[in-house]
């Protein structure tokens, strides 16, 4: 049991100190990655700052020159706020991509020497934002300082990159000057920006030394213990610091910490638990034999009585003499050496009993005589059957009635008792089906084979098997069968040894195996196509053929994982990857595996976004090209989340989409969007809204009776409402489509067509459909004026909705000359960034009376 306590503590340090060590690897690769960012962000800065430097830059009295914000190109205008020229006296001279007024040189700028100065001013107690300067000397071409130039960044964008690391419960990602000044933090700490860290154990022990590493050590923002990983950025001032609170690096290494105890726990128990057992029998035995020494002292010479105690033992018992003869027995040790008790008395004990081990006895003999004491012996000796049998031999010394010393032994056969445990110990690591090893006994296989494979410097793949169609047998032909069939396919998998290291049996119908690929990658392709191919072929049953429908995936080490745990796991969650049809082999991804994680991420996030309030409606006008009114609005959804901040309808609603979590979204989005028209309409607006249709919305037998109670709780004119459908969902529906339009229109509801040209509409479906306009996607019109097929795609959508007398809508437009074309071809409506952007409810008023303002 000691021995057991120190081989899991050693083993859980060892692994404790690996889970430290890969969390501070992740935090330093981490850092590397946004350093990486952060240093293409300063060179472009650094590089707009020299392009102004090099540029003319008279000397003017009247007031600062304004440069062409074109010669900033690159990252550099995503971030900066401006550019400024100040002479020798920090005078203003000359300012680019500036908007407001012009600010004042930092009061440190123009150090001797100093070749870059970074500082961060006009912080935001609130928000901790600010304004990040960067300062470079502005000499001419012999070198002589003329003055300095400035460009001040928004460190907003920086929070916002850094924020979108999910690090846990107080993890951060932080870009820090290089004097400690604290200049970013995703997520940010108002009250820290600005401030001075140049005492922590980074910038006193670690950066001195080293442009990059990991450490561990008390936070000095609230105490906690963290691992940091950090990279300087480039030749640049700055330096970025990831960190993770200790617990939450440590939190897989918690479970292992739990379960090992656990199981650590349980086997002293049964040790403890044996060991009582052998100690009670063992106690009764040799109460037993007080028992018969005391009863043979009151009884004297009566051997009668003594055999009636005896031979109500069931446990075999006999007496010998010096010589090593029977004295006396019982009926039980008669029956185990297979002789009648009166044919036994006076005979040798090797005559009778185990004479293989007359020796072994003999020796025990010795000690009992010589110590006077009982002595216990394990051993294995063959009954009269022949059979062997597992025995404790209890001896212990004994006088007659002469004084002379004979000997008493008690044989305690505990046969069953180790099949039992032996059946136990088989069933906790093999399955009883089909005889392969289970998942536990497998982890272990695998994680010796690793042990090997990592010796010998070779790959070895996990696969993990499963077989989708297997219930189809049981499901048929009954249990039996499937049983039968179970147990065929674990002989199909055992035949892969020893080509396959090991072969176990996971669950129902999932195998797993574990095989070494001394010659590479491919060998393990080959491996799995051929154990697929055999897989896929007919299973005969009962004279039925069936298919099992195999499908493989496969880790491989030392790529994809170091341990048992991680390779088996990101093998199953490969052979559970979507693939192309027929493509039922996976390879472990890493970005699949990314994919997945921010997925549930956000899904997770989605599915309580309705009830946090995180949604919102904007709305975009429509405006009539020919009048440029205003003729309408179209809902658009927006989330803002606390955990990822604004996410992209790009990113969310494909993912509602799958998820159905569309349905009940889609539902509020028509709500919210008819109480908001009725509210503007009651002011005298006079507006039209058009709301989003998903497919999976089109779908729902309560659709109808959805829009028809939006429309009698918000009270509005059902010609104020137009829903659009994508020209795909609608080819895609069978042949209710038609009716349910049809329904929709009756309620006096508008429809249109979006994403018109995308989808593959016949004329007869657009001729049948209750339709008013179409929507041009916005793909045809971004390439308006530069490619003459999307000019004539457009016309073409045009003259079709002409002569079917549909309206026209161009999605999209966002420059005058796509404007001019849509007008020469006699496009009814447009919307998009050239008159403006999706605006928020309470924007929409205003905007509509400056358009009207304009045509009164």
């Amino acid at each position: 049991m000691l021995a057991l306590v120190l081989g899991t503590a050693a083993m859980l340090k060892v692994s404790y100190q690996d889970t430290v060590r890969q969390q501070k690897t992740t935090l330093r690769n981490l850092s590397i990655a946004f350093s990486a960012q952060t240093l293409i962000v300063a060179q472009a800065v650094d590089e707009a700052m020299r392009e102004v430097e090099r540029s003319d830059i008279p000397s003017s009295r009247t007031g600062p020159v304004r440069l062409d914000d074109a010669d900033v190109q690159g990252a550099a205008r995503e971030y900066l706020l401006g550019l400024y020229v100040f002479d020798r006296q920090g005078r203003l001279l000359a300012t680019a991509m500036s908007s407001g007024a012009a600010p004042a040189l930092p009061a440190d700028a123009g150090q001797p020497g100093a070749a870059l100065q970074v500082s961060i001013s006009a912080i935001d107690p609130t928000t901790g934002r600010g304004i990040i300067n960067v300062v470079r000397p502005w000499r001419d071409a012999a070198g002589r300082r003329l003055g300095s130039v400035l460009a001040q960044v928004d460190s907003e964008r920086f929070e916002r990159i850094y924020s979108l690391v999910e690090l846990g419960a107080g993890g951060s990602v932080t870009l820090l000057h290089r004097d400690g000044t604290m200049l970013v933090r995703g997520p940010t700490l108002p009250h820290n920006i600005g401030k001075s860290f140049s005492h922590t154990p980074l910038f006193r022990r670690y950066l001195p030394h080293a442009g990059r590493g990991a450490f561990e050590t008390v936070s000095p923002v609230d105490g906690q213990v963290r691992l940091y990983g950090y990279d300087a950025v480039g030749n640049y001032p700055l330096v970025i610091i990831s960190g993770m609170n200790k617990s939450v690096a440590l939190a897989s290494w918690y479970g292992r910490l739990w379960t090992a105890v656990s199981l650590l726990a349980l086997v002293c128990m049964v040790a403890v638990f044996l060991a009582w057992r052998v100690a009670r029998d063992a106690r009764r035995q040799q109460a037993l034999i007080a028992r018969l020494e005391a009863s043979e002292a009151r009884a004297g010479r009566s051997a009668g009585y003594l055999a009636a105690i005896l031979n109500a033992v069931r446990t075999p018992i006999w007496v010998l003499d010096g010589e090593r003869r029977l004295v006396m027995c019982n009926e039980a040790f008669a029956r185990f050496v297979g002789r009648p008790p009166a044919e036994i008395a006076g005979h040798a004990e090797a005559e009778l009993f185990d004479p293989d081990g007359t020796a072994e006895r003999e020796r025990r003999y010795a000690r009992v005589l010589a110590s006077g004491r009982a002595e216990e012996a394990p051993g294995t000796v063959k009954d009269s059957s022949g059979d062997a049998r597992t025995v404790i031999q209890q001896t212990s010394p004994l006088l007659d009635a002469a004084g002379q010393v004979q000997l008493v032994s008690l044989l305690t056969d505990v046969t069953e008792r180790e099949r039992a445990e032996a059946h136990l110990a088989y069933l906790a690591n093999f399955d009883a089906l089909t005889g392969l090893p289970n998942q536990a006994h497998f982890r272990h296989l695998l994680g010796a084979e690793l042990a090997d494979a990592a010796a010998r410097g070779t790959q070895l793949g996990t696969l993990v098997v499963s077989l989708a169609r297997l219930h189809e047998i049981s499901d048929l032909l009954g249990i039996d069968a499937g049983t039968a069939a179970l147990r065929e396919l674990g002989s199909l998998f055992q035949s892969q040894l020893p080509r396959a290291a090991g072969v176990a049996r996971i669950k129902d119908g999932e195998f797993a195996l574990a095989v070494h690929a001394h010659h590479g990658r491919g060998e393990l392709e080959e491996f799995a196509i051929a154990l697929h191919r055999r897989l896929s072929q007919a299973l005969s049953v009962d004279g039925r053929e069936f298919f099992v429908g195999p499908r493989i995936g496969v880790s491989v080490f030392p790529e994809d994982g170091q341990d048992a745990d991680e390779l088996f796991r990101r093998a199953d969650s490969a052979r559970n990857r979507n693939g192309l049809e027929g493509d039922t082999i996976h390879f472990f991804s890493e970005s699949a595996q990314f994919d997945l994680d921010e997925r549930l991420t956000v899904e997770a996030q989605l599915r309580r976004a309705l009830e946090r309030g995180e949604l919102r409606m904007v709305y975009q006008p429509k405006v009539a090209i020919g009048s440029g009114r205003i003729v309408g609005l179209e809902a658009l959804l927006r989330w803002n989340n606390g955990k990822l901040g604004d996410v992209s309808p790009v990113r969310f609603i494909p993912l509602a989409e799958r998820t159905g979590l569309i349905v009940p979204i889609g539902a509020w989005v028509l709500e919210q969007s008819c109480r908001q028209v009725a509210h503007w309409n009651a002011a005298g607006a006079g507006l039209k809204v058009s709301v989003n249709l998903s497919p999976r919305q089109f779908d729902r037998k309560d659709l109808i009776p959805m829009v028809g109670r939006c429309l009698r709780d918000s009270g509005i004119d059902p010609a104020c409402l137009e829903l659009e459908i994508t020209e795909t969902a609608l080819m895609g529906q069978g042949g209710e489509v038609d009716a349910l339009m049809h329904a929709i229109r009756a309620l006096g509801v508008e429809l249109s067509i979006d994403d018109f040209g995308t989808g593959y509409s016949s004329l007869a479906a657009l001729k049948r459909f209750p339709v008013q306009r179409l929507k041009i996607d916005r793909a045809f019109i971004r390439d308006l004026g530069r490619d003459d097929d999307s000019a004539a795609i457009v016309r073409s959508i045009v003259n079709l909705a002409r002569n079917l007398k549909l309206g026209v809508v161009a999605e999209g437009v966002e420059t005058e000359e796509q404007l001019a074309i849509l007008r020469g071809l006699a496009c009814d409506d447009y919307q998009g960034f050239l008159f403006s952007r999706p605006v928020e409810a309470d924007a929409v008023p205003a905007l509509v009376e400056r358009n009207r303002a304009v045509f009164a």
